[in-house]
C-alpha cells in the first residue's frame, strides 16, 4: 500500500531580505557612532583651544553653542562670540555659524549673518554689515593656515565718537591668506567698488570717487609672526627679518592711479611701514589744487597739453613719513 499524502510545503527563507536590512541598520548606527564622536572631538578642541588662548592672555568666547547637521555635516552656531588679543584688538558677533563637512573637520566655513564690531585699540568700535560676510578656515597643520575672507555689499560704520575707518562701504571684498615654501606666505586683498576716507597720497588719487583697490605680497619668516599680541609679534617677526615683497599694488579712482608695480617693506620700531615702492602715479587735480601742490599743476600742464599726466616715481616709507620723489605726502601707514 502506497501512500500518497502531499509532503507538508516549506516557507520560503526569508534571511536574504533580512541580510541589506541589518547591515544598513549596523552601518547607520556606526556612522551615528562616528558622527558623535565627532562632535565631541570638536567640542573639545574648541574649549582647549579658548582656555589655552586665555593663558596666553587672549580671549575667545560664548554665551552659547549649539551643534547640529547630522549625518552629513558638523554645523555650529554661536551667540555672542568674541574673539580678542592683549594688545586691545578683538572682534565680535551676534551670532556666528559655522560649519564642515563630517568627513572634513578641518575645514570650516564661517558666516556672520548679522555682521560683526571690530575693535581698535585706541580708535575704537567699527560695525561691518552687509549682505554677506564670510570666512573660510582649512590647513590647520600649517603655518599660517589657509584663510579666506569675503563679504558683499558691505559698510563699516565707526561708533559715536571712535576715529573714522579707512573703509566707508565696498560692494565686493576679498582676503586670501595662503601658506607657501620656504617660510614663505602669500596675502591678497581686494575691493571693488569702494568708497574710502584715506588720509595723505591715498586720499588724494581716491578723493570722493568709487576705487578699486589691489594689494598683491609675499610674507617671508612667517613662522616668526608670533607673539603675545599683535604688536609683539609684529616687533618678534621684524627682528627675525621678515619682510614684505610688493608683487603688485593697486588704487584706480576714475582716471586717477596710484600702482606700485615692485618693492620690499619692512615695519619699523614705531609700527610703521618703511622701505620703497617703485610707482606709477596719475593724479586728477581739482579746483585750487594746482595753487598748493606742485604736482597738482604738473599734472594739470600735462593735461592741458593733451599729454597723460603720469609720472613714474619711488615712494619711500621712512622716519615716519610717506614721500614720493621730493614731495612729503602724509605719515607712512601704520600697523600696530
Amino acid at each position: 500500500m502506497t501512500h500518497n499524502a502531499a509532503a507538508p510545503s516549506r516557507k520560503p527563507r526569508r534571511r536574504g531580505l533580512v541580510t541589506p536590512f541589518l547591515l544598513l541598520a549596523l552601518v547607520a548606527g556606526a556612522w551615528s557612532g562616528g558622527w558623535l564622536w565627532l562632535r565631541s572631538q570638536a567640542e573639545q578642541r574648541m574649549d582647549a583651544t579658548a582656555l589655552s588662548l586665555k593663558a596666553k592672555g587672549y580671549d575667545m568666547s560664548w554665551e552659547s553653542r549649539r551643534f547640529t547637521g547630522y549625518p552629513f555635516r558638523m554645523d555650529v552656531r554661536l551667540r555672542n562670540a568674541r574673539v580678542a588679543e592683549p594688545s586691545g584688538w578683538a572682534l565680535r558677533a551676534p551670532e556666528l555659524k559655522g560649519e564642515a563637512n563630517a568627513y572634513d573637520i578641518g575645514h570650516w566655513v564661517v558666516t556672520a549673518p548679522n555682521g560683526v564690531v571690530l575693535t581698535r585699540p585706541t580708535n575704537g568700535d567699527v560695525t561691518i554689515t552687509g549682505k554677506a560676510l564670510r570666512a573660510s578656515f582649512a590647513g590647520f597643520d600649517k603655518t599660517p593656515p589657509r584663510i579666506s575672507v569675503e563679504g558683499a555689499d558691505l559698510t563699516f560704520t565707526p561708533a559715536a565718537g571712535s576715529a573714522p575707518f579707512p573703509l566707508v562701504s565696498t560692494q565686493a571684498l576679498q582676503l586670501h591668506l595662503r601658506p607657501g615654501p620656504d617660510d614663505m606666505a602669500a596675502l591678497l586683498f581686494r575691493a571693488d567698488g569702494t568708497k574710502a576716507a584715506f588720509t595723505g597720497l591715498m586720499g588724494r588719487i581716491a578723493r570722493d570717487q568709487t576705487a578699486t583697490l589691489l594689494w598683491d605680497a609675499r610674507l617671508t619668516r612667517v613662522s616668526a609672526l608670533r607673539g603675545t599680541s599683535w604688536a609683539d609679534a609684529v616687533r618678534d617677526w621684524s627682528q627675525a627679518g621678515g619682510t614684505v615683497t610688493v608683487q603688485q599694488g593697486r588704487l584706480t579712482a576714475g582716471e586717477a592711479l596710484l600702482e606700485a608695480k615692485s618693492g620690499d617693506l619692512t615695519v619699523a620700531t614705531n609700527g610703521r611701514l618703511q622701505g620703497s615702492l617703485d610707482v606709477t602715479v596719475r593724479e586728477n587735480p581739482i579746483a585750487g589744487d594746482v595753487l598748493k601742490d606742485p604736482r597738482a599743476a604738473i599734472a594739470a600742464l600735462a593735461a592741458a597739453a593733451g599729454k597723460d599726466p603720469t609720472l613714474a616715481a619711488t615712494l619711500v616709507f621712512d622716519n615716519g613719513r610717506t614721500r614720493l620723489g621730493p614731495f612729503d605726502t602724509g605719515p607712512s601707514p601704520r600697523i600696530y
